[in-house]
């Protein structure tokens, strides 16, 4: 069975977040759930830093070398962890164990503590953790899969789902370390990388559609440090660019909706896809799935050519906008004046429409034209930064 590890400073926290997560079937039904003592947390820690001294030295750790962070399938860290370690964080932790374990998506709480939806929808790339929640979030049931509250951030990925495709994003790039710059691997045309905007682009390097995954973990500045990276094997940079692009793909390239689209954005523009049934608000809600193509009841065939060849790199179904813009076999391409105009909008925190009147607009942090979205403003959730409502 797979393991999900939880560590917290306060014994107790960890054990209630432990129940927290046993109590909901989507998790306990598939995951082994376990709350680290300190002992065995600082165990972990001290064989991370004999593997980092190894990785330096020689370039990879011992076989023998063990931690229970390689058995996690889902590592889950507070921040703020003053009563293990006065200068260790959560952030060191994330680090350290995607860089020198084997565990699959890392959990950070607590990092942003003043912030439960996040209004720029960039996140916080520069975190190693692959999502930042605060506690009161781990036990969503939306989070893992169930059917949950109303409080549902559309940015949020399914973790079960995500967790299971990590390893075949870390054997793509593993198999690509060197020969393909990223942008190739991930099935990105060329041009595309051309009109990145500098503040996403950079991330990767200075010639994003030039650099390997090799360059972006050793040389980018977004990968590992230079001391850790320099002599690191191939198994260790292709987990950690795995990582690291696939937060950059979630946080940086999604949020904008003019470089790639998904299912609600897109009928927010091309109703038609929708087919008959584009006047009932239970279609239009049915696109809003992390799941499979399939499911969104959509023409897919209308835009198959702009599906995304690697799907296991994205969280949910997503499609390369300019195929799609052009594409004149959509209504609204053709004829434009032919667009239906709903009386709902799709809402970023409950990952559902609902009508205009219930919602209110803001202004999210991106470079494209489709900056304006809305949320429902759920009660006892804090949105920031506020200043996002007023621009």
């Amino acid at each position: 069975m797979k393991k999900i590890l939880i560590y917290d400073d306060e014994g107790q926290i960890a054990k209630d977040l432990k129940e927290k997560l046993k109590a909901l079937p989507v998790v306990e039904k598939d995951y082994e759930i376990i709350a680290l003592h300190q002992e065995e947390f600082e165990k972990s820690m001290a064989a991370l830093k004999e593997r980092r001294s190894q990785v330096r030295s020689r370039g990879e750790w011992p076989d023998s070398s063990e931690t229970d962070l390689d058995e996690a399938a889902i590592f889950i860290i507070d921040y703020d962890l003053f009563n293990t370690n006065p200068f260790l964080t959560g952030e060191d932790v994330a680090y350290s164990a995607r860089c020198f374990s084997k565990c699959g998506l890392i959990v950070a709480l607590n990092q942003y503590y003043e912030v439960d939806f996040d209004l720029t929808l960039k996140g916080h790339i520069e975190s190693f953790a692959d999502l930042n929640i605060n506690t009161g979030q781990l036990g969503n049931p939306n989070l893992w899969g169930g059917d949950g509250p109303e409080f549902y951030p559309w940015y949020w990925s399914v973790l079960p789902k995500f967790q299971q495709t990590f390893e075949q994003r870390v054997n793509d790039a593993r198999s690509n370390l060197n020969d393909k710059p990223i942008c190739e691997v991930l099935g990105f045309e060329l041009e595309r990388f051309d009109f990145l905007p500098r503040s996403i682009s950079q991330f990767i390097g200075a010639e994003p559609k030039k650099t390997t995954f090799r360059e972006f973990v050793q040389k980018s500045g977004s990968g590992m440090h230079h001391s850790d990276s320099e002599k690191a094997n191939d198994d260790i940079l292709a987990r950690v660019g795995a990582a690291r692009i696939s937060k950059w793909l979630e946080r940086m390239i999604m949020p904008e909706l003019d470089i790639v689209v998904d299912g609600p954005h897109l009928i927010s523009r091309y109703p038609s896809l929708l087919g008959d049934k584009k006047e009932e608000i239970q279609t239009w809600n049915k696109t809003a799935s992390r799941m499979d193509y399939a499911e969104l009841g959509l023409k897919i065939e209308t835009i198959k050519d702009a599906q995304i060849g690697k799907d296991f790199w994205f969280s949910r179904p997503v499609w390369f906008w300019d195929k799609v813009h052009v594409n004149s076999e959509i209504l609204e391409v053709r004829e434009p004046w032919e667009t239906f105009r709903p009386d709902w909008v799709f809402c970023e925190d409950t990952s559902k429409f609902h009508s205009k009147d219930e919602c209110k607009e803001f202004v999210a942090k991106v470079e494209s034209p489709f900056a304006r979205r809305f949320v429902k403003e759920v009660d006892d959730i804090k949105y920031q930064p506020r200043v996002r409502f007023s621009l």
